[in-house]
């Protein structure tokens, strides 16, 4: 199925932020307070992020439909379907790193984000690939376990 839109990656990542912003923001205010403008909330910040993906996302969109961009071949637009594989699969990475993080620990669940979001670009090299999963497994740790002192496992447990 095509599409007159020119540009459909812009309209299709900016639907998919918005939406993932809308949905992240439904579950923080329904789970965390966000208390009052003196005393915020432990659910204030995230919300607020939540709220600047939507209108992020909102403005992407907007742009997608609105700009004339560079048609492809005879203008006649792209396949949506092709235009959200890119989105999917790193919304995908994601996903399965915070399903894995818990039960591989973090350097393995990085690197299986690092391939799985690797595939939604028809451009990337397997050296590019590996150095950052080696770059990520040593990065990652660092930040979360050493300088934050978040309660992560780091490699599963044997």
């Amino acid at each position: 199925m095509t599409s007159n839109i020119r540009r459909t990656e812009e309209l299709a990542s900016g639907l998919a932020l918005a939406a993932l912003g809308a949905a992240a923001g439904a579950f923080i205010v329904a789970s965390y307070p966000l208390g009052t403008a003196r005393q915020l909330g432990p659910g204030a910040m995230p919300a607020l992020v939540a709220l600047i993906l939507v209108l992020l996302g909102g403005v992407i969109a907007v742009r997608g439909l609105w700009e004339q961009g560079e048609g492809v071949g005879d203008g006649a637009g792209l396949d949506l379907r092709a235009a959200l594989r890119p989105a999917g699969l790193i919304l995908g990475a994601i996903l399965l790193f915070g399903g894995l993080v818990d039960w591989l620990g973090v350097v393995p669940a990085s690197a299986i984000a690092v391939i799985g979001s690797a595939l939604a670009s028809r451009r990337t090299r397997k050296r590019e690939i590996a150095a950052l999963a080696a770059v990520l497994a040593v990065a990652v740790p660092a930040l979360f376990v050493g300088i934050l002192g978040m309660p992560l496992k780091i490699w599963p447990a044997l």
